[in-house]
């Protein structure tokens, strides 16, 4: 299983020479995200770097028996013990007597999430790679038709070939095609992402019972705080040291109950990867709504879009060319984003000698039609 899943990551990791129909940042969620979660959820079941995730003690009970009841019906804390030094007033934080006197809100609190943690995780993985396969599926394969044959390095060298690809680009570029909703299908899985990781932060937040969306700064906090003295947060979320109660029939048919004492090693990788995916999380959210604001920018300022496609030329076609393909006059106000994504994509699967034909056999198109004459004129 383990070398399934490690060959498929390596297989995300090391894919080149693929067509590009996205950018950094949406990579960023379908390809570095998605494995940071298949990696965190193979760690958490990883028997070799932890052992047994659950051991667990209790007089006159066998202690296979407890370790699987106390997996099954989980553990608990006493928040109420939480405090104090280790060795002196409890066993461990969170681990000691309570009774009538530690009544409040919250007399114990219950630990059931670590049963669920490799499942949420690989959902949240399959939920990284969502917008992707929603975003391949809309796009249908219209880059790799247009530009499959281009991209590689012999591609300048084949006459022939470069003729036949540059005409099948120009072909399509002067259809009457509403590309329009090639912008917007990609601009909704960009809203999807981001979407996608804030949800996912409130996600994990209700899983780990409302412990999450400030347990990276409190962690921060308390780093160079005594671990014997302070009320530690990864103790609250993640204890290393839990009770657990074994109820069982006596001789005479009446309840006993036992008091037990758990180990759970499985919380020191547990508190590793939600330390660590609190800070991922919080970097994914705040690049993509920055990248979003570039996406407004780009919608509204036409050099911006001129200057993205442009910087990918090297120089050998002039500006005012690329302004005229992104300006046609008949085309509408996403309908132009449409032609200026679909330039874009095009534009980062091929190289600039391939990219100089293919604006040449762009442009004669539209002045033929009278579209761009006049802004040729001017410039």
């Amino acid at each position: 299983m383990y070398d399934f899943l490690f060959g498929a990551v390596h297989g995300l990791i090391g894919k080149r020479g693929e067509v590009v129909i996205d950018n950094p940042v949406f990579r960023l969620h379908y390809r570095a995200s998605f494995i940071v979660m298949i990696m965190a959820s193979i760690l958490v079941t990883s028997k070799q770097y932890i052992g047994d995730p659950i051991d667990c003690m209790a007089d006159k009970i066998d202690g296979d028996i407890m370790d699987v009841y106390c997996w099954i019906h989980s553990t608990f804390s006493v928040p109420a013990r939480m405090g104090g030094t280790t060795g002196v007033h409890h066993v461990g934080p969170g681990v000691g007597h309570y009774g009538p006197e530690d009544i409040s809100e919250e007399p114990v609190r219950h630990h059931k999430y670590y049963q669920w943690v490799v499942f949420v995780l690989t959902l949240q993985a399959m939920m990284f790679y969502a917008p992707r396969v929603i975003w391949k599926s809309a796009e249908g394969g219209v880059m790799k038709t247009l530009t499959g044959g281009l991209n590689d390095v012999f591609a300048y060298l084949d006459s022939d070939k470069r003729k036949d690809g540059v005409d099948i680009i120009a072909k399509y570029f002067a259809q009457d095609i509403k590309r329009s909703q090639y912008f917007i299908k990609y601009t909704i899985c960009e809203l999807l992402n981001l979407a996608n990781v804030i949800g996912q932060i409130y996600l994990t937040d209700r899983f780990l019972g409302n412990q999450f969306t400030k347990f990276g700064l409190d962690v921060l906090t308390q780093t160079d705080a005594d671990v014997t003295l302070r009320g530690d947060t990864i103790n609250k979320v993640f204890p290393k040291i839990a009770k657990c109660t074994f109820h069982k029939y006596g001789p005479t048919g009446t309840i006993e109950k036992h008091d037990g004492l758990c180990v759970l090693p499985l919380n020191i990788i547990n508190e590793k990867i939600y330390v660590f995916l609190w800070f991922w999380f919080v970097f994914v959210a705040a690049v993509t709504g920055l990248w979003m604001i570039y996406r407004l920018l780009t919608m509204f300022v036409f050099d911006i879009r001129v200057n993205n496609i442009h910087r990918h030329l090297a120089g050998l076609v002039p500006k005012h060319q690329v302004s005229a393909v992104l300006s046609n006059p008949d085309h509408g106000f996403f309908q132009k984003l449409g032609d200026y994504l679909l330039l874009h994509f095009i534009a980062k699967n091929l190289s600039p000698l391939i990219l100089k034909d293919v604006f040449a056999a762009i442009t004669p198109e539209l002045e033929d039609n009278g579209k761009t004459s006049i802004l040729l004129e001017e410039k």
